[in-house]
């Protein structure tokens, strides 16, 4: 027998028995769309949520004073005059301050911790948001350090009901257990830049974020008692950030006459880190449905053995009229490989189909990898290959004479 002639002799034989051959593709079926459907909805998950944060940290550093040395805290403070003096040397695109620190929010009856960031023009232009309702501060309003507020979409509709409803409206929050509530008008609505990363993981409590003028922070906290937290910069060429960190560097340290005492860290190192954490995530969701490939390719093989007990009178004949050994064995391997090849196609076009359904109903777009179709359609036919080769084995090595006998 030619090689045809087995493809067709197999092609035949799985005709012949449409509902088992079905049942026995089903384990295959549900393992390669399991796992088409996770390694889509994973990637366009992770691509979601890193993607901004990537997006955001890309180009840009900040510098902050190591903590550990209790002189260096107290003498050397992150001050206007550090950052007016990285400005001038017009090398960089914008350098601004960086206050993030805790707030007590007034909900009603009870106080709420919340993050609060005081913002300067340029440290918008480094760490944008997208506003959805009302503007982000003018200028005069950062000069003149106005009472006034911009809160993230989540925070808006929690509290007031929807973003739209929260422009106009008023928040009070105090810095420390001990201040004073001070009410701020909310003049903007910005999107949080947790939703996607709330979308996917979910979670009980909701991360509030404010922005208020640094000048505002500065008159109601007076900021000369602590100094900065840090301070953001932005190069000009990105492709320069590693020359720009030193240049930073240098030129802080020329300012102090102190060596060692600035900490300059990439931006893009959490959103690194977050990637890995995501990326190992979805490596082990996607091992554990291929664990339901494995269990598939059991159920193949004793559908096979199953099939050569069923079929020995019939290869008893085929050999008695001059089939070989080598002739059965390759029919028998290659019914259990279209058997996996067939379920892998049909696992591939369910599993694109239900990662489509459930990316449009969690709203994440999947993300679809050719190498991984690839994969897993290799794997599923590479199965048949190993899980055929012990029935097609037993099939070939039958005595003609045994096998004409049995019943």
């Amino acid at each position: 027998m030619n090689f045809l002639e087995s493809l067709k002799g197999a092609i035949q034989n799985l005709k012949g028995n449409k509902v088992r051959s079905f049942l026995t593709m089903l384990g295959i079926i549900i393992g390669i769309s399991s796992v088409i459907t996770m390694s889509a909805i994973g990637k366009g998950g992770q691509q979601n949520i890193t993607g901004d944060l990537k997006e955001g940290g890309y180009g840009k550093f900040t510098i902050s004073i190591d903590k550990d040395d209790e002189e260096f805290r107290w003498k050397y403070l992150l001050e206007p005059e550090i950052v007016d003096s990285l400005k001038e040397t017009n090398i960089f695109k914008n350098v601004s301050a960086n206050i993030s620190t805790r707030v007590f929010l007034e909900l009603g009856k009870r106080r709420e911790i919340v993050q609060l960031v005081a913002t300067t023009s340029d440290y918008e232009k480094i760490d944008k948001t997208e506003y959805i309702f009302g503007r982000e501060f003018l200028p005069f309003e950062y000069e003149k350090g106005e009472k006034i507020l911009v809160i993230d979409n989540l925070t808006a509709k929690d509290l007031f009901g929807s973003a739209d409803k929260a422009i106009g409206n008023k928040m009070s929050f105090a810095v420390g257990r001990k201040n004073s509530p001070i009410t701020y008008k909310i003049v903007g609505v910005f999107k949080n830049p947790l939703e996607e990363l709330i979308k996917v993981m979910g979670g009980r409590r909701i991360p509030r974020f404010m922005r208020t003028p640094l000048n505002t922070y500065d008159k109601v906290y007076n900021l000369s008692k602590g100094g900065y937290n840090s301070i953001i910069v932005e190069s000009k060429n990105p492709e320069n950030l590693a020359a720009d960190m030193k240049n930073a560097n240098t030129i802080l340290e020329d300012i102090t006459g102190v060596k060692g005492l600035y900490q300059v860290e990439t931006m893009s190192n959490a959103a690194a880190s977050f990637d890995n954490i995501l990326s190992t995530l979805n490596l082990f969701i996607t091992f554990v449905a291929g664990i339901s490939l494995f269990v598939g390719g059991i159920g193949v093989m004793n559908i096979m053995l199953v099939s050569v007990i069923e079929r020995t009178k019939e290869i008893g004949i085929r050999k008695a009229i001059g089939a070989t050994n080598k002739d059965i064995l390759i029919q028998f391997l290659m019914e259990s490989v279209i058997l996996t090849g067939i379920g892998g196609v049909v696992g591939v076009l369910i599993g694109v189909t239900l990662a489509l359904i459930i990316g449009y109903f969690v709203n994440i777009p999947p993300v679809f990898s050719i190498f991984s179709i690839s994969l897993a359609l290799g794997v599923s036919t590479f199965i048949g290959v190993i899980f055929g080769v012990t029935p097609a084995k037993k099939a070939s090595q039958l005595n003609p004479i045994d096998a004409l006998r049995a019943e």
